[in-house]
């Protein structure tokens, strides 16, 4: 289940900490515009007719073309966003002047495209949109351990080096995970649907597929690789997991903003982890549920 990424930390200065905080998760839309304003040769064309779409970093990153073989079509249904950024939603800053550290994840075949996409972050954080612009000061990439190594200070992001690419297998062997208990934090809401409705209690099962799904996608998409797992016997497992511990609660949207919204808290858990902990390792990278590229679905899991 091999899976290449890059985990970058983003410093952004900006004037008022809490009001770009709570604006960023919210311009998914607005960043997309921004990426594609970077590199865009035919601004005015419709990607779906432009010669020079294969070859185009944007619409490689967010074209979503689907998968030409009807079976992985099925499988696989609509390609996620190779990216995923992260915000400081649970610990709002004061509104006042500063920094706030976000994070952005690039996976597969789109980390040739980080500049572009660090591009439209900068576009992005110029705008008026947010009533408080922010400019990056200082951009660093993770290694397994989570330790930062400073690639740009105060400089245009295209100058980038020395980037570490992670790996599924090197991450899962750094990692202990041969255990029967683990707890779960969610770090930003989690927005998840059941029969077409947005998701107020936490539902493991429902997570671990979501999870799943997830990750396989972007595995397909993105690295060209089938993750040959047995995702009936995996289901079959997460249904099986018992929560010893609920903490978790449904918050109504920070800042007067519903589309805020989502599950929030911890808990603990019980059962058979071996095949489902691979994808909840990389989950940690990638997020899951709805918007989850921007900022949602965040969560942290620690063996116990």
């Amino acid at each position: 289940m091999e899976c290449n990424f890059i985990d970058l930390i983003i410093h952004v200065r900006t004037d008022n900490r809490a009001r770009l905080a709570l604006a960023l998760p919210l311009m998914g839309g607005e960043y997309a515009a921004a990426c594609r304003s970077a590199v865009c040769i035919r601004p005015i064309r419709d990607c779906e007719t432009c010669s020079d779409r294969i070859e185009c970093g944007w619409y490689r990153v967010f074209g979503q073309e689907l998968a030409s073989d009807p079976v992985a079509l099925k499988r696989h249904q609509k390609p996620p966003l190779p990216f995923v950024f992260s915000f400081p939603l649970l610990e709002l800053p004061p509104a006042t002047p500063g920094i706030i550290e976000c994070g952005l994840v690039v996976i597969g075949a789109a980390i040739s495209c980080l500049g572009m996409l660090l591009d439209g972050f900068y576009n992005l954080l110029a705008r008026d949109i947010f009533q408080a612009q922010g400019q990056v000061s200082q951009l660093f990439s993770r290694d397994y351990q989570g330790t930062a190594t400073l690639l740009i200070d105060g400089v245009q992001p295209g100058t980038a080096v020395n980037l570490t690419v992670l790996s599924s297998t090197g991450l899962l062997e750094t990692l202990p995970w041969n255990t029967d208990h683990c707890a779960l934090r969610l770090r930003s809401p989690l927005k998840l649907r059941r029969a077409g409705h947005q998701l107020k209690r936490f539902d493991f099962s429902l997570f671990a597929r979501s999870v799943m799904r997830r990750v396989s996608a972007l595995m397909y998409y993105y690295e060209n690789i089938e993750s040959g797992q047995d995702f009936k016997e995996l289901s079959r497992q997460a249904d099986a997991i018992v929560c010893t511990e609920n903490d978790f609660f449904f918050e109504e949207g920070f800042g007067f903003s519903k589309q805020l919204a989502g599950i929030l808290g911890q808990g603990r858990f019980k059962g058979d982890f071996s095949g489902l902990m691979p994808f909840l390792v990389l989950g940690v990278y990638f997020h899951v549920g709805k918007n989850s590229s921007f900022g949602f679905g965040d969560f942290m899991i620690h063996a116990e």
